[in-house]
This record gives C-alpha cells, sequence and structure tokens, in this order.
C-alpha cells in the first residue's frame, strides 16, 4: 500500500492527514514518521481524518502512541470524523481522550 497519510508540523502543532484507512498496511509507516517528533515540542495532534473510513488495532497504537509518547500529555484532535470511527474509538476506550472538531 502506498503512504495514506501526510504529516506536518507547525510551531506546537502536528498535523496528520489521514486517507482511508489507518491500518497494518500503513500505520507502521506513519509511526515512523511520527517518532522524531518525540521531544520536540509537539502540544497538539490533529488528526484530519475526513476519508478515514477504516481504523484497526494499529491505528488505535499510533493514537496511543501520540497521547503516551510524543511529548508530555498533548491534545488529540480528531476532524470531520465519521460515525464508524468514533465508534471503534469508544470501544477501544480511548475515545474520553480525543476532542473532536467538525470543519
Amino acid at each position: 500500500m502506498e503512504k495514506d497519510f501526510e504529516v506536518k508540523k507547525e510551531g506546537s502543532v502536528l498535523t496528520v492527514a489521514l486517507g482511508e484507512e489507518l491500518a497494518t498496511a500503513n500505520a507502521p509507516a506513519l509511526m515512523e514518521e511520527l517518532i522524531p517528533f518525540k521531544d520536540q515540542g509537539v502540544e497538539k495532534v490533529v488528526f484530519y481524518a475526513k476519508n478515514l473510513t477504516h481504523l484497526s488495532s494499529s491505528g488505535v497504537r499510533v493514537i496511543i502512541y501520540c497521547k503516551q509518547k510524543l511529548s508530555v500529555n498533548p491534545e488529540i484532535v480528531f476532524v470531520n470524523c465519521n460515525e464508524e470511527i468514533l465508534d471503534v474509538l469508544d470501544i477501544v476506550g480511548i475515545r474520553s481522550f480525543i476532542t473532536f472538531e467538525k470543519r
């Protein structure tokens, strides 16, 4: 699978534009791109999820990594997330530390 995401950092905000899935095929590559941002002053991670239709446990691990390891308790935001993805985040128990926005 080709890279299905784009990562950018502006100031203390890291943005991750997601494609259709965050799963076993691309989550490890995304994790590799995020590792260099560890301890680089990231206060907020924004996932643009308008096109996201599939989130696997590998993708969930990426989100947890951002929250627990990227920096000290960064804010995690999902923008334009569909209901199915919200349900997955709820089922795995991490929805409580994620802010959801419509833009």
